[in-house]
């Protein structure tokens, strides 16, 4: 029987929002393409094992972040809670999103132009409205990001 004047709260906005991180790393882990998957070797010269590693990182930080949040006493999760609005649901989609469009299309179009597009959709979406601004942000992003795969760890790129 609830004690009188206490609210149970099974969820805060924070573990409903770590539940939905995990959810959309671990599909996107398990939906990742054999050819940026790769043969996943951690020590090996392709580098295909990083968005791997990454939505796992991800995906693990999240269940713990949920879990911790579920078991912790009423007072810490009311005092953790954070607010989840439609804003942070649609920059989680909008990112997961994406982050899928540019891993399907870099076996099309090659790194370059989908990390262009990747990086200028993203702008758009979150509010950018100056198009040359955007433009020019998106091809440096590009490029330094390239140079920072390419040279930095050693990753040879369709370009």
């Amino acid at each position: 029987m609830p004690m009188r004047g206490a609210s149970h709260i099974p969820f805060t906005n924070r573990s409903i929002a770590s539940m939905v991180l995990a959810s959309l790393s671990g599909t996107a882990l398990w939906l990742l393409p054999d050819y940026v998957r790769g043969d996943n070797q951690l020590f090996g010269s392709n580098g295909t094992l990083l968005p791997a590693l990454a939505l796992s990182f991800i995906c693990g930080l999240s269940v713990l972040d949920a879990v911790g949040a579920v078991i912790a006493d009423h007072a810490a999760r009311r005092a953790d809670d954070v607010r989840v609005g439609r804003e942070a649901v649609y920059g989680m989609l909008l990112v997961t999103l994406l982050a899928g469009l540019f891993a399907l299309s870099l076996r099309w179009i090659g790194y370059a132009p989908a990390s262009v597009l990747l990086v200028l959709a993203l702008l758009f979406g979150t509010g950018g409205r100056n198009a040359g601004l955007n433009l020019a942000i998106s091809v440096s992003a590009a490029a330094v990001l390239y140079v920072a795969i390419r040279y930095g760890l050693g990753v040879h790129l369709q370009v």
